[in-house]
């Protein structure tokens, strides 16, 4: 593995650290706008990207020596870091059980939103984040074995074509990245300047599923049935000897659970607001 030099960006996330290494002022620019709340250095470095400007346009990007893209644009360079970052620190934890989820602060009570990619978990937390709630990821949290807190992969919310409205109105300048497929990067503090919480102690735990068409749809799971749905969510299972069951089984039981099905985002966000609220 190649050795980070000191103008090098570090991104950490549950305890674990890989290394970011450009000389590219806008690679570095990108990097300091959308991992704000990730940088750092944390427990073992796991990989060293290198992205590297060539002449014209594109960048190269190679880990730990080894060339993987060559001549991409820098948007296509950051999906694949973003992407293959976080399968490798979500993969290699084995002091944190990583969800797939999105979570948010309210009053000093976590929510956290779990499903996987379709399931409307980022286009809620930006929502929410706009309207004043913290912002601790829209993609993966981290719960400690023997903890309750929870963390998040800070990153800039990742919102599809689809999700425009929540950000189009916003005056961001050049701190939107905009890929080829009409998603867009989004700062967490562009939708709400003090958005940005490190750890909370959850409270509400939604499945939440947008349906287009569908009428909003509310159930509140037993611990056991949130269990079960917990458990299709956990990315590094395999990490631990028990599976991560029981730290997840914890998990469902200090919290209250509840699956949602939606199609219209105000009336979805009208309900979580009033649950979350509740003392």
């Amino acid at each position: 593995m190649s050795i980070c030099s000191s103008s090098d960006r570090f991104i950490h996330f549950a305890g674990n650290t890989i290394c970011v290494s450009s000389t590219c002022p806008q690679v570095c620019r990108a990097i300091e706008t959308h991992f704000a709340h990730c940088l750092g250095k944390t427990g073992s470095l796991l990989a060293t990207y290198k992205i590297t400007a060539i002449d014209g346009s594109g960048v190269s990007v190679s880990v730990n020596s080894s060339d993987l893209l060559l001549n991409v644009s820098l948007a296509q360079a950051l999906q694949f870091l973003m992407q293959d970052s976080l399968i490798r620190l979500n993969g290699a934890s084995v002091t944190h059980l990583i969800f797939h989820a999105a979570a948010l602060g309210y009053r000093e009570r976590g929510v956290i939103l779990c499903g996987k990619s379709g399931s409307g978990k980022s286009t809620l937390a930006a929502w929410f984040t706009a309207a004043g709630m913290q912002y601790l990821t829209d993609e993966v949290i981290s719960l400690p074995l023997d903890g309750e807190e929870i963390s998040g992969f800070c990153r800039s919310v990742i919102l599809k074509q689809g999700s425009a409205f929540v950000w189009r109105n916003l005056a961001a300048g050049n701190n939107i990245l905009h890929l080829d497929d009409g998603s867009a990067w989004v700062p967490p503090t562009l939708l709400n300047p003090a958005a940005v919480c490190a750890s909370i102690t959850p409270r509400i735990l939604l499945f939440p599923q947008y349906t287009a068409g569908a009428p909003l749809r509310v159930q509140r799971l037993t611990p056991a049935e949130a269990l079960f749905q917990l458990m299709q969510c956990l990315v590094n299972a395999r990490n631990f000897t028990d599976g991560g069951m029981s730290a997840a089984a914890r998990l469902a039981r200090q919290v209250a659970v509840y699956s949602l099905t939606y199609s219209d985002i105000e009336s979805a966000a009208q309900w979580i607001t009033r649950t979350v609220s509740n003392p």
